[in-house]
């Protein structure tokens, strides 16, 4: 299969810290709380990277359970990240990103507990989202632009 390249355009609103992402012609608002300057309209960069990770292994858990025999019912993902806000502030000297991550998978099934933990095993081996949490070789800035 040949090498798939995804994509989004990013947008500030024009209104305090909110922005407007658009994949695939469809909108997704990024905000903040009000605390960090924001009025709250949509969730903020990083728990969007949470609600990324938590998706990313509910679509693999539904995607690969028939080939582990697994009947299932339901699957939910609990994500949460530890951010230490002085980072990205720079009050202090802490990484600017997570400390943290940590989830949860609850698989509501009747199949056999082995078969389960085999397929939770096969999901977070190959979650594009958890291997690129763990690093990604290059992030590059391609251009910049000022008026």
């Amino acid at each position: 299969m040949p090498k798939l390249t995804f994509s989004s355009d990013v947008k500030w609103s024009g209104e305090g810290v909110r922005s407007v992402a658009e994949i695939n012609d469809k909108q997704v608002i990024i905000d903040e709380p009000p605390a960090l300057g924001g009025t709250d309209q949509g969730p903020n960069p990083v728990e969007l990277i949470l609600a990324a990770l938590g998706g990313c292994i509910n679509v693999l858990v539904s995607l690969f359970a028939k080939q582990h025999g697994v009947e299932l019912k339901g699957s939910k993902v609990h994500v949460e990240g530890d951010l230490d806000p002085d980072g990205f502030m720079e009050k202090a000297d802490v990484r600017p990103g997570f400390l943290e991550i940590r989830y949860h998978i609850d698989i509501d099934s009747p199949s056999d507990p082995e078969k389960v933990q085999a397929l939770i095993e096969h999901v977070e081996r190959v979650c594009p989202v958890k291997d690129t949490l763990k690093g990604v070789p290059t992030i590059a800035v391609t251009g910049q632009k000022t008026k």
